[in-house]
């Protein structure tokens, strides 16, 4: 899966679970600006990003490369 379409996936479950992106970086210890880089595409997510990433949006870190949102839920914050 591309970088680009990572990114994109990564947003659009930011977005379902209703967290702004400094609301996931203080969840996620990940700086805001890291996150907004990666979701942009400007640079590649390591692995502890990624992993620290998915247990603040509760969800497994393979759903950010299937890009399969059907299972994405809306959370509660």
């Amino acid at each position: 899966m591309e970088r680009v379409a990572i990114g994109q996936t990564i947003r659009k479950i930011r977005e379902a679970a209703g967290f702004s992106l400094r609301e996931l970086a203080a969840l996620s210890e990940v700086d805001h600006a890291d996150i907004a880089r990666i979701e942009k595409a400007e640079t590649n997510a390591g692995l502890a990003n990624i992993l620290e990433l998915a247990f603040a949006l509760k969800v497994p870190p393979e759903d950010f490369f299937t890009g399969d949102l059907k299972k994405i839920k809306p959370s509660s914050k």
